[in-house]
Protein backbone atom coordinates (compact mmCIF):
# COMPACT_ATOMS: atom_id res chain seq x y z
CA UNK A 1 0.00 0.00 0.00
CA UNK A 2 1.00 3.37 -0.86
CA UNK A 3 1.34 6.15 1.93
CA UNK A 4 -1.87 7.76 1.22
CA UNK A 5 -3.76 4.07 0.47
CA UNK A 6 -2.61 3.47 4.68
CA UNK A 7 -3.49 7.05 5.72
CA UNK A 8 -7.16 6.59 3.77
CA UNK A 9 -7.75 2.82 5.29
CA UNK A 10 -6.87 3.82 8.94
CA UNK A 11 -9.33 7.34 8.45
CA UNK A 12 -12.00 4.75 6.94
CA UNK A 13 -11.41 2.05 10.29
CA UNK A 14 -11.63 5.15 12.59
CA UNK A 15 -15.15 6.22 11.84
CA UNK A 16 -16.44 3.18 13.23
CA UNK A 17 -14.54 4.47 16.56
CA UNK A 18 -15.05 8.52 16.08
CA UNK A 19 -17.77 10.60 14.42
CA UNK A 20 -16.33 11.75 11.23
CA UNK A 21 -16.17 15.23 12.25
CA UNK A 22 -13.95 14.69 15.10
CA UNK A 23 -11.43 12.77 12.28
CA UNK A 24 -8.85 15.18 10.02
CA UNK A 25 -6.66 14.09 7.45
CA UNK A 26 -3.78 16.30 6.70
CA UNK A 27 -4.36 18.23 9.64
CA UNK A 28 -2.54 21.24 10.06
CA UNK A 29 -1.84 22.96 13.95
CA UNK A 30 -2.99 26.41 12.19
CA UNK A 31 -6.20 24.77 11.35
CA UNK A 32 -8.87 26.79 13.66
CA UNK A 33 -6.09 28.28 15.76
CA UNK A 34 -6.56 31.01 17.91
CA UNK A 35 -3.48 30.95 19.24
CA UNK A 36 0.04 30.67 18.31
CA UNK A 37 -0.08 28.33 16.01
CA UNK A 38 -2.69 30.45 14.21
CA UNK A 39 0.08 33.31 12.85
CA UNK A 40 0.97 32.35 9.97
CA UNK A 41 4.40 33.27 9.82
CA UNK A 42 5.13 30.40 12.09
CA UNK A 43 5.94 26.43 11.81
CA UNK A 44 2.89 24.13 11.86
CA UNK A 45 3.17 20.97 11.12
CA UNK A 46 0.65 19.29 9.13
CA UNK A 47 -0.68 15.48 11.08
CA UNK A 48 -1.55 12.83 8.52
CA UNK A 49 -4.72 11.95 10.74
CA UNK A 50 -6.22 13.94 13.79
CA UNK A 51 -8.83 12.84 15.90
CA UNK A 52 -10.58 15.56 18.18
CA UNK A 53 -11.54 16.87 20.74
CA UNK A 54 -9.20 19.94 19.77
CA UNK A 55 -7.15 22.34 22.01
CA UNK A 56 -7.13 25.21 19.57
CA UNK A 57 -7.14 28.55 21.75
CA UNK A 58 -4.61 30.05 24.49
CA UNK A 59 -7.88 31.19 27.05
CA UNK A 60 -9.36 27.56 26.62
CA UNK A 61 -6.08 26.00 26.50
CA UNK A 62 -7.14 24.25 30.11
CA UNK A 63 -10.58 23.13 29.87
CA UNK A 64 -10.27 21.94 25.95
CA UNK A 65 -7.27 19.80 27.39
CA UNK A 66 -9.75 18.55 30.26
CA UNK A 67 -12.21 17.88 27.62
CA UNK A 68 -9.95 15.73 25.74
CA UNK A 69 -8.49 13.89 28.69
CA UNK A 70 -12.33 13.23 29.67
CA UNK A 71 -13.26 11.71 26.42
CA UNK A 72 -10.36 9.69 26.54
CA UNK A 73 -11.15 8.02 29.75
CA UNK A 74 -14.22 6.38 28.31
CA UNK A 75 -13.28 5.85 25.06
CA UNK A 76 -12.55 1.86 24.37
CA UNK A 77 -9.78 2.53 21.51
CA UNK A 78 -7.56 5.27 23.44
CA UNK A 79 -8.55 3.06 26.44
CA UNK A 80 -6.77 0.26 24.62
CA UNK A 81 -3.92 2.05 23.22
CA UNK A 82 -3.13 4.04 26.37
CA UNK A 83 -2.67 0.65 27.91
CA UNK A 84 -1.02 -0.81 24.61
CA UNK A 85 1.86 2.70 24.63
CA UNK A 86 2.57 1.75 28.43
CA UNK A 87 3.21 -1.86 27.52
CA UNK A 88 5.61 -1.29 24.46
CA UNK A 89 7.07 1.64 26.45
CA UNK A 90 8.03 -1.19 29.55
CA UNK A 91 5.45 0.67 31.47
CA UNK A 92 6.22 3.95 31.66
CA UNK A 93 3.96 6.85 30.37
CA UNK A 94 3.73 10.44 29.69
CA UNK A 95 0.62 12.39 30.05
CA UNK A 96 0.58 15.31 27.56
CA UNK A 97 -0.62 17.70 29.89
CA UNK A 98 -1.15 20.59 26.41
CA UNK A 99 -2.28 18.50 23.93
CA UNK A 100 -3.16 19.64 20.43
CA UNK A 101 -5.72 16.89 19.86
CA UNK A 102 -7.04 13.24 21.37
CA UNK A 103 -5.20 11.24 18.64
CA UNK A 104 -2.29 12.07 16.58
CA UNK A 105 -1.44 9.66 13.98
CA UNK A 106 1.83 9.96 11.43
CA UNK A 107 2.05 7.34 8.37
CA UNK A 108 6.00 6.88 7.67
CA UNK A 109 5.70 5.15 4.33
CA UNK A 110 9.12 5.78 2.85
CA UNK A 111 11.18 8.47 3.97
CA UNK A 112 14.21 9.23 6.29
CA UNK A 113 15.65 9.38 9.24
CA UNK A 114 14.90 12.84 9.92
CA UNK A 115 11.45 12.72 8.76
CA UNK A 116 10.26 9.49 11.21
CA UNK A 117 12.10 11.54 14.05
CA UNK A 118 9.70 14.64 13.11
CA UNK A 119 6.57 12.45 13.05
CA UNK A 120 7.48 10.80 16.16
CA UNK A 121 8.23 13.84 18.23
CA UNK A 122 5.07 16.05 16.33
CA UNK A 123 2.94 12.48 17.08
CA UNK A 124 4.25 12.88 21.00
CA UNK A 125 3.80 16.51 21.12
CA UNK A 126 0.65 17.02 19.59
CA UNK A 127 -1.73 14.30 20.74
CA UNK A 128 -2.80 13.06 23.85
CA UNK A 129 -1.37 9.70 22.60
CA UNK A 130 0.50 9.52 19.12
CA UNK A 131 0.70 6.78 16.79
CA UNK A 132 3.13 6.31 14.15
CA UNK A 133 2.82 3.65 11.62
CA UNK A 134 5.49 2.14 9.36
CA UNK A 135 5.08 0.43 5.63
CA UNK A 136 6.32 -3.09 5.95
CA UNK A 137 9.46 -2.08 4.32
CA UNK A 138 10.18 0.65 6.76
CA UNK A 139 8.75 -0.31 9.99
CA UNK A 140 11.90 -2.01 11.46
CA UNK A 141 13.67 1.92 11.22
CA UNK A 142 10.69 3.45 12.43
CA UNK A 143 11.41 1.52 15.75
CA UNK A 144 14.40 1.80 15.78
CA UNK A 145 14.31 5.53 15.45
CA UNK A 146 11.48 5.39 18.21
CA UNK A 147 13.95 3.05 20.58
CA UNK A 148 16.75 5.86 20.12
CA UNK A 149 14.06 8.23 21.23
CA UNK A 150 13.54 6.49 24.61
CA UNK A 151 16.76 5.74 24.56
CA UNK A 152 17.40 9.95 24.80
CA UNK A 153 15.28 10.05 27.91
CA UNK A 154 17.11 7.16 29.60
CA UNK A 155 20.18 8.62 29.16
CA UNK A 156 19.25 12.19 30.63
CA UNK A 157 19.74 14.04 27.21
CA UNK A 158 15.67 13.95 26.63
CA UNK A 159 13.13 15.26 29.10
CA UNK A 160 11.30 12.43 30.61
CA UNK A 161 8.18 13.51 28.98
CA UNK A 162 8.95 13.21 25.69
CA UNK A 163 8.04 10.04 23.61
CA UNK A 164 6.08 8.24 26.08
CA UNK A 165 3.00 8.88 24.74
CA UNK A 166 3.58 6.98 21.36
CA UNK A 167 3.16 3.58 20.17
CA UNK A 168 4.59 2.46 16.58
CA UNK A 169 2.71 -0.24 14.39
CA UNK A 170 3.42 -1.80 11.33
CA UNK A 171 0.57 -1.07 8.98
CA UNK A 172 -0.93 -4.53 8.21
CA UNK A 173 -0.89 -4.82 11.93
CA UNK A 174 -3.10 -1.65 12.52
CA UNK A 175 -5.02 -1.72 10.00
CA UNK A 176 -5.86 -5.61 11.58
CA UNK A 177 -5.96 -4.13 14.93
CA UNK A 178 -8.79 -1.52 14.43
CA UNK A 179 -11.62 -3.95 13.08
CA UNK A 180 -10.48 -6.25 15.43
CA UNK A 181 -10.70 -3.81 18.65
CA UNK A 182 -14.20 -2.35 17.21
CA UNK A 183 -15.67 -6.33 17.30
CA UNK A 184 -14.25 -6.69 20.85
CA UNK A 185 -14.73 -3.19 22.45
CA UNK A 186 -17.21 -1.04 20.60
CA UNK A 187 -17.64 2.35 19.89
CA UNK A 188 -18.45 5.59 21.59
CA UNK A 189 -19.35 7.99 18.02
CA UNK A 190 -19.93 11.65 20.09
CA UNK A 191 -19.22 15.03 18.94
CA UNK A 192 -17.68 17.45 20.99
Amino acid sequence: MTGKEIQAAVYQDLTNFFDPTLIIKEWSVRKGAADAFGDSASYAPRLDIAVGPFNLTFQDRASDADAIRNFSFRHPLIQWLNEEIRTRNNGGFYVNHNPRCLLAIEVEHSTSSKHILGAITNASMLGLLGVVIGSSVHIAKVRRIHAYACKLKEVGKAHDDMFGNVACFEEAEFLDLLPSLYRTRGSIRETR
